[in-house]
């Protein structure tokens, strides 16, 4: 009878010693946070709106034309995903500065001493300047070195609760 309560001690001891090995090898995995819709959309949109640039001044294409079009692509397909995401983007190339509007307002853009409208949905072509634009009362600057081809966006994404901008400068 004692050597049965001695094994019963024994194996008690053993499961004792298991999980506390077990608890000292298991490291905890971090949990990595999924990225969300809109990031996924403007970091997209950067990274395919460099590659439309590329192709179109490799295959001596209207650069701006060509851009354009594909942020109209874009921001229809970015609907699909997240409805309230909107843009706007800075194209400088060959001396002229490119304001795109994808919000759904128009916007006043100050590029240097001169204001322009810019219209829902469109683009409007002017010297490279210093710009700036206010966007819900919080205004966005933007500089422009001597690159050649610069590509700068605000975008926006917005719902019942939240508003969110994210700026590429």
């Amino acid at each position: 009878m004692f050597c049965s309560k001695k094994g019963q001690f024994y194996i008690l001891i053993a499961l004792l010693l298991i999980s506390y090995a077990f608890g000292l090898t298991r490291q905890d995995v971090p949990i990595r946070k999924s990225k969300d819709a809109f990031q996924l959309l403007h970091e997209g949109y950067v990274t395919e709106g460099s590659a439309i640039i590329n192709n179109a001044v490799y295959e001596d294409a209207n650069v701006t034309a060509r851009f354009s079009a594909f942020t109209n692509d874009y921001v229809a397909f970015a609907r699909s995903a997240e409805p309230g995401f909107r843009l706007v983007y800075l194209l400088k190339y060959k001396g002229q500065l490119t304001v795109g509007n994808r919000l759904d307002d128009a916007l006043n853009v100050s590029v240097g001493s001169t204001s322009y409208l810019v219209g829902s949905g469109s683009e409007t072509a002017v010297p490279v300047a210093a710009a700036s634009f206010k966007i819900s009362g919080i205004s966005y600057d933007f500089s422009f070195s001597d690159e050649e081809i610069q590509l700068k966006a605000v975008f926006r994404s917005s719902d019942k609760l939240t508003i969110r901008v994210f700026v590429k400068k």
